[in-house]
């Protein structure tokens, strides 16, 4: 990719869920993927409605570099407002100023998440991150944050917590890994006749 190119497309710096699923707006006009490590520590302090309240990702102080990918658009700098607006609807339309934008690794703007972190300190455990996840399988079955969490580890994306919050999600449920685990909850909720044939599982890319 030469700098020219670079300079004047858009692209979004994906950590999470927008590896995979960056939406049916985003998606098409992705020409080119740049694997990087986030500029910014990157941590599970964010319960998310999206998720059933579960843990997702966010840039906080207290987490870890991980991997992450530029999604290079085929769209130029002059149409920024216009893929802002379709990040900020993909992410579940949360404050505007959650949706940030900066020149770096060669792009004049590219777009990426900034959103709240609503732990407090007391919660960014493994054990508390496994309740609200357990939790958000009941309230959430096709988007819940266990499945979230394994999604992120077979894409390589690993925070100072991941580990702990996997094994207490295991060790609570008595299951051999995240999916037996999201199955364990799902059969218990009683959601398993209605959801569990149909669940569907993102695959790494």
């Amino acid at each position: 990719m030469v700098q020219p190119y670079r300079q004047n497309n858009l692209a979004i710096f994906a950590y999470g869920s927008l590896l995979s699923d960056p939406g049916e707006k985003i998606a098409p006009h992705i020409v080119s993927r740049i694997t990087r490590p986030s500029p910014w520590p990157i941590e599970y302090a964010r319960r998310a409605r999206l998720r059933g309240d579960g843990p997702t990702l966010v840039i906080h102080q207290t987490g870890g570099v991980v991997q992450g990918q530029l999604l290079v658009l085929d769209v130029s700098v002059d149409r920024v407002g216009e893929v802002e607006e379709w990040l900020w609807e993909r992410e579940g339309k949360p404050p505007r100023d959650g949706i940030k934008r900066a020149a770096w690794d060669g792009f004049r703007a590219v777009l990426f998440c900034d959103l709240e972190a609503t732990l407090n300190d007391a919660d960014l455990n493994g054990e508390s991150l496994a309740r609200f996840a357990i939790e958000s399988v009941r309230k959430q079955p096709e988007r819940n944050a266990i499945k979230y969490l394994a999604n992120n580890i077979e894409r390589g994306v690993i925070t100072p917590l991941t580990s702990a919050y996997r094994d207490a999600i295991l060790s609570i449920t008595g299951a051999a890994n995240l999916r037996h685990a999201e199955e364990i909850v799902l059969r218990s909720a009683g959601l398993e006749e209605k959801k569990l044939a149909g669940l569907t599982w993102e695959t790494k890319k």
